[in-house]
């Protein structure tokens, strides 16, 4: 467990005020799934990541973003719907992202999945959801900022993480997370590739700050410990799903030998409800 980061918030529906990182740097965090939102400001441009959640603070950080009176640029992890929940608020906005991640919006899944959580949790959010630029792996530049993307598959089938390089902060999407353990839908073996790859990147960069998708803001070593524990926890995921191959073990006796690998920490029952542990054991035997 890495030390001095909540791993336990009780759910309110209240909106709290940004956290500053300093540096023009300031982080929103959803009390469901303490998913969080990224601003960073530069001049009077403004770049945001992953706009959300509930919104009544999709609202607060898209006036936030209009204050500073200039452009609003958007960039998008992946396309589940807790980190596009926020384009249809920001219509102004150039929305930045990967090649997958628009081919999962242009389709109408997001949106569907997205009209679907609304339901299920009572929000009602904008399914007018759409990608203005698409950027693959490597250094590009949104306005005054200078940003490095990196694929960050796996956890589903697109994805990319986001190093703010003049900033100093690493913006992983739905990895290195101190409350919930890695979530293996799209493949064990992505997952693990991206975590080498985002533990390549804090090794590279000076960085002040890691922005998980969810849960507290992390200190470049904080990030790096819990990236070393979730790779030797993807690892064995895959050790154990090639061991029930190769026994022969049928659906169910493999699904339990999967399953005895233990996630690296806890999380909370608002991810649990999902069955994370189960699903990874399934996910792994998919793909084995």
């Amino acid at each position: 467990m890495v030390d001095d980061v909540s791993t336990s918030r009780c759910y309110r529906r209240d909106v709290d005020e940004p956290r500053d990182l300093g540096e023009g740097v300031l982080v929103s965090q959803a009390s469901l799934w303490q998913t969080n939102a990224l601003h960073a400001r530069s001049g009077d441009e403004v770049l945001l990541v992953d706009p959300c959640l509930e919104p009544a603070e999709i609202e607060a950080q898209a006036a936030l973003a209009r204050s500073a009176n200039g452009r609003v640029h958007v960039l998008i992890t992946h396309a589940d719907y807790d980190h596009v929940c926020g384009i249809g608020a920001l219509p102004e906005a150039t929305v930045v992202a990967g090649s997958a991640t628009a081919a999962r919006i242009e389709s109408g899944d997001a949106a569907a999945a997205l009209k679907a959580a609304g339901r299920e949790w009572g929000y009602a959010w904008s399914t007018n959801l759409r990608v203005d630029q698409i950027v693959e792996p490597g250094v590009f530049a949104c306005g005054p900022f200078n940003i490095e993307a990196l694929d960050a598959t796996g956890h589903t089938v697109d994805g990319l993480a986001f190093v703010l390089l003049d900033q100093g902060v690493l913006a992983p999407g739905d990895y290195l997370s101190p409350m919930t353990y890695p979530f293996v839908g799209a493949g064990v073996d992505e997952a693990a590739a991206t975590t080498r790859r985002l533990l390549d990147a804090l090794e590279r960069h000076e960085l002040r700050w890691v922005v998980p998708g969810h849960g507290e803001p992390l200190t470049p070593e904080q990030a790096a410990a819990l990236g070393e524990a979730d790779l030797v926890y993807l690892e064995a995921l895959a050790c154990a799903a090639g061991e029930s191959r190769e026994r022969g073990l049928p659906g169910g006796p493999a699904l339990l030998h999967v399953y005895e690998v233990e996630p690296p920490r806890a999380t909370t029952p608002d991810f649990e409800i999902y069955a994370l542990r189960a699903a990874n054991a399934r996910a792994a035997l998919a793909h084995a």
